[in-house]
């Protein structure tokens, strides 16, 4: 790819989409939003399937170690005796009580397919109840399923990197922490999902923003950097892990994220 197609080509490539802009609606007859809570959507064309939920569930009894993690009939996530916990993240389950005992209302839906969602994103909503004058904040937390079986990685990173851990960076928008905005940083949200990583042993996440390269007119190719610690705690010996995976028509993508990179080669392997 020449530098004059490259000078004009921006695409998503981190991870996450991030947040979408907010949005007000009114209630409709049957919402059962009022209360707070971490809940799968169960009733609308996003209702997420009994595989996405059961594929869900498994990763984030891995990374919380609450054995008796599990959705609800009506969705409602629950953890069982939240005193019990068998390994897992101490800082993950921080982070789910915190959302818990919180006032937001956290959905999870089901975007495999999307061409707007890569991975996951996170949309803020506020629900008014005109028969009583209410509201409620709600953070619709959007996971394609789909993606994470197109991506290429070492089984470390895939651990690293799944829809458990999307489903955290995803609620840490709910909460009120933010990706960055360029350059180097990791991003709040990261930072607390590296956290979770390193008290699993697992690769943590070198950077927040990926690179690009343009492989055909429709077709980009999408590198996300990982990084395992030295033994002795010293950057000098750290070992680079890879996670790369395809978009197609970039020029489709939102105009707004502000996961954008730029480069003039194809990097290495």
């Amino acid at each position: 790819m020449n530098r004059r197609m490259l000078s004009h080509f921006l695409v998503f490539a981190a991870a996450y989409i991030g947040m979408s802009e907010p949005r007000i609606s009114a209630a409709t007859p049957g919402d059962a939003l009022r209360s707070s809570g971490v809940r799968c959507e169960r009733r609308s064309d996003y209702a997420i399937t009994r595989e996405h939920e059961r594929r869900l569930a498994t990763s984030l009894r891995r990374i919380t170690g609450f054995g008796a993690l599990q959705f609800a009939a009506d969705g409602e996530l629950s953890v069982g005796d939240s005193s019990v916990a068998a390994g897992g993240s101490a800082e993950a389950r921080r982070i789910l009580m915190r959302a818990f005992s919180s006032s937001t209302i956290f959905v999870i839906e089901d975007r495999s397919g999307s061409g707007s969602v890569h991975f996951g994103q996170a949309a803020s909503e506020q629900i008014y109840e005109p028969r009583d004058r209410t509201s409620s904040r709600v953070w619709r937390l959007r996971i394609d399923f789909d993606d994470f079986e197109q991506m290429e990685a070492s089984s470390d990173v895939r651990a690293a990197f799944d829809e458990g851990f999307t489903f955290f960076h995803e609620l840490l928008h709910g909460l009120g922490y933010k990706d960055p905005s360029g350059g180097r940083d990791l991003g709040e949200c990261e930072g607390i999902v590296n956290r979770m990583r390193g008290e699993l042993g697992l690769p943590l996440r070198d950077r927040y923003f990926g690179e690009a390269w343009r492989v055909t007119e429709r077709l980009t190719s999408v590198r996300l950097r990982f990084r395992r610690p030295a033994p002795n705690g010293k950057s000098a010996g750290q070992e680079l892990q890879y996670l790369c995976y395809l978009l197609t028509e970039p020029a489709q993508f939102s105009s707004d994220t502000r996961a954008l990179t730029r480069v003039d080669k194809k990097p290495r392997r």
